[in-house]
């Protein structure tokens, strides 16, 4: 919790294709929390305002019809400035829309040369890389961006898996959702975990949710990369209850293991093993959530022997602690 002050201004930046949610929905959780803090003693209180603002100087956005009152990035005090993601429907369509973003982007860049928090969500944080501000620096996205972002910008240490990521001022935050995630952060950071928590409670919101792992479908990962890695993909997909070996997998391919791992790596940054571990346990939660199979009989489908095994697996792909993993799914010790 941020100690002294009591007034917080957070900026959001509104501009032209940006997610009109992600633009509003933050209002909406400050105005709660603030109501929450009418039951602290007066002394304790603190006060989240939220603004509408523009890289482009005027005095309203309008975003698919939806308009926005604004003021100017340029000069506005603020505590913190969140970037709502991007509209789009493919990766294609962010790499256009970049290019008309230059406003936002110069704008960006003057507001980092003081050092100041800044919070982007989902596909804003594709806005924020192409500044160059991003590079050598930890972040996430929206899971299903992963293999585009880091063929787009190698430079950035992209964690697609984590929910919100922080390095230094600079915060992020996965999927189109996590905006709620975003704001309850700035709620935690300038009034306290408490605070965090009771709000989140009353969002409906789970408040220690931390990966994006249990919502990634593989399949719709945009920008997968070489033919050798889909090929493969496609093979892994068709097996994940046989067992199979590298020598297999790369014979498929027509290639060596050496590039198959390269490849792989490249594109997805692991290893086909790595991968086909994410394929089963998604399957295994998947089989968990909507069959009444035991797990002996869920762990077969899954292409493993050896439920213990394959419980670690689990555990660990899953970003779950095994007291979440049982009562989650209601299983045994």
């Amino acid at each position: 919790m941020t100690s002294g002050k009591k007034h917080f201004c957070i900026g959001i930046l509104v501009y032209p294709g940006c997610l009109r949610s992600g633009a509003v929905v933050p209002h909406d959780v400050f105005s709660i929390a603030n109501t929450l803090m009418q039951a602290r003693p007066a002394a304790q209180r603190i006060a989240l305002q939220a603004v509408w603002l523009s890289a482009r100087g005027h005095s309203s956005e309008s975003v698919n019809g939806l308009s926005f009152q604004t003021e100017a990035l340029q000069g506005r005090k603020i505590d913190a400035l969140m970037l709502p993601g991007i509209d789009h429907q493919s990766a294609y369509d962010i790499s256009e829309r970049l290019d008309m973003l230059l406003p936002e982007q110069a704008a960006l860049r003057d507001y980092l040369q003081r050092d100041r928090l800044l919070l982007s969500s989902c596909s804003a944080t594709c806005l924020l890389a192409q500044t160059g501000l991003l590079d050598g620096r930890r972040t996430t996205t929206s899971w299903w961006l992963g293999a585009y972002f880091r063929q787009r910008y190698p430079l950035v240490k992209l964690e697609a898996e984590e929910l919100i990521v922080q390095d230094g001022n600079l915060v992020s935050s996965g999927g189109l959702a996590s905006y709620l995630d975003l704001a309850l952060w700035l709620v935690g950071h300038f009034g306290g975990e408490a605070l965090r928590q009771l709000c989140a409670k009353v969002l409906v919101v789970d408040a220690n949710r931390n990966s994006q792992a249990p919502y990634v479908a593989s399949a719709m990962v945009q920008n997968q990369g070489h033919a050798i890695t889909e090929r493969a993909r496609r093979w892994l997909n068709q097996r994940l209850d046989r067992p199979w070996t590298m020598a297999e997998l790369a014979q498929h391919c027509h290639t060596s293991q050496r590039t198959l791992l390269r490849r792989f790596q490249e594109a997805l940054g692991r290893s086909p093993v790595q991968y086909a571990q994410q394929l089963r346990v998604e399957r295994a939660k998947a089989l968990l959530e909507t069959t009444q199979l035991s797990l002996e009989d869920i762990t077969a489908r899954c292409g493993y022997q050896d439920v213990s095994t394959f419980s670690k697996t689990f555990k660990r792909w899953a970003q779950v602690t095994p007291k979440d993993y049982r009562s989650r799914f209601g299983l045994r010790r």
